[in-house]
């Protein structure tokens, strides 16, 4: 944590000789700073004496987020205690055109740590119930680099990341997927919703072409988790996995609506689930099979639109995949809901969100485990919750959780917890 705050010492600095250099800030640039003091300020710490905003206009912007959780299952099996969790999220974003370098550049980096005795998941479900618990991934009390990339933009319309990428950081700005878990909703289904070929931290590049109309991205990455590491030495020695997804824009009954396709295809090999169905002995080698695709639609209508800011308000959406099965743990999904912001007059910081879903598990993967774990279903589960600004800083969460886990062996699990999410 020394190193850490070393770091940010630094890059205030540059940020300030830049600044420094660039002369003062553009006075609509300073408009959109709230004015000091915690109450009426974005953050905690307000404006550091002038020292933020000077250091985002030399090209610096850093952000700290402090998670708390209270969650426990109300009811179904093996009832859990209540239990605390935390985690702290670490934001720092480089400009290249505001410190003089180049123009249209950027680096991220988003540093996380979590630790506390709240599980990932109760009530038995395959997906984790907590997001903000589970990643990142194997690395409780630890703190972890999960993006880490460089960003290129070429012209109004086209650009490029390149490195370590976080793949919930993608989702930052939607209005119903997304969010770390500290914010939005809880279950991992709604934060990454999971096709069984995007792995929570990948190393790769992403290009992205936008209109007004819609745009088209493509992404090339290693298929394996890399949250833990930065520079390996293995990169695509299992295979690669391409993503393209081109989204339409158009308005639909005089209100904003989207529509949009993604295909996802890897090389990489994985364990044919049907080899180890039936009269597999235990301790043979299972057989193998190459490549795994995942093909999505995904529906957005807005059904209510902030006029003093168009980016915000809520509205329904769906999305439904279908996947090979095997060696992909997913078959078939549905994910449907209504949410977004500023549900009452007034509230326009708070959010919400009502959503249900369905994940079809592979066949072939409830063949091949029910012999050890009993009968096996599909996954269903449905999710609200409402996060309350009492300061724009400070946002408090309830999340009410309801979910039918795989084995049948398991009842339904109630969950319900609360969450506490300062902004710095």
């Amino acid at each position: 944590m020394r190193a850490l705050a070393g770091v940010v010492l630094v890059l205030l600095h540059v940020g300030l000789a830049a600044e420094a250099r660039a002369g003062a800030p553009d006075p609509a640039d300073e408009a959109e700073v709230p004015a000091p003091g915690p109450g009426g300020n974005s953050v905690l710490t307000g404006d550091w004496g002038g020292v933020r905003t000077r250091a985002e206009a030399g090209g610096v912007k850093l952000d700290l987020e402090a998670t708390l959780f209270y969650q426990g299952l109300v009811s179904g099996t093996h009832p859990h205690e209540n239990e605390f969790g935390g985690r702290l999220d670490g934001f720092i974003k480089l400009d290249t055109t505001k410190l003089g370098w180049w123009d249209g550049g950027g680096f991220v980096t988003h540093l996380e740590y979590r630790s506390g005795d709240l599980p990932s998941r109760l009530g038995g479900t395959f997906f984790p119930t907590n997001s903000g618990m589970e990643f990142p991934s194997n690395s409780p009390d630890e703190l972890v680099a999960t993006s880490l990339y460089f960003s290129q933009r070429f012209g109004d319309r086209t650009s490029l990341m390149v490195g370590k990428i976080n793949a919930l950081d993608l989702l930052e700005n939607d209005l119903y997927f997304g969010g770390w878990g500290i914010r939005r909703s809880w279950n991992s289904v709604w934060v990454a919703p999971p096709t069984g070929l995007i792995p929570p931290v990948f190393i790769g590049a992403m290009g992205s072409y936008r209109t007004d109309s819609g745009s088209l991205s493509l992404w090339i990455y290693d298929p394996a988790d890399r949250t833990d590491d930065y520079f390996p030495g293995d990169l695509f020695e299992t295979g690669v996995t391409f993503y393209l997804t081109p989204s339409w824009n158009f308005a639909l009954q005089g209100r904003s609506t989207s529509l949009s396709l993604a295909g996802v295809y890897t090389t990489e090999t994985g364990v044919d689930y049907s080899s180890i169905g039936g009269d597999y002995e235990e301790g043979l080698q299972p057989a193998t099979k190459q490549g795994s695709w995942n093909v999505n639609v995904q529906f957005m209508h807005m059904l209510d639109v902030n006029t003093a800011n168009p980016r915000q308000g809520w509205g329904v959406y769906v999305k439904a995949a279908v996947s090979d099965g095997n060696p992909n743990y997913v078959q078939r999904s549905l994910i449907t809901g209504i949410g977004g912001t500023g549900l009452f007059e007034g509230r326009d910081l708070d959010s919400f969100g009502l959503g249900y879903f369905y994940y079809d598990l592979s066949d072939a993967l409830q063949d091949a485990l029910s012999p050890i774990l009993g009968p096996l279903g599909d996954e269903r589960g449905a999710e609200a919750y409402y996060s309350y600004a009492l300061t724009p800083w400070c946002h408090l969460t309830g999340d009410l959780q309801y979910v039918t886990p795989p084995r049948n062996s398991l009842e339904d699990a109630f969950i319900a917890g609360l969450r506490l999410n300062l902004r710095f």
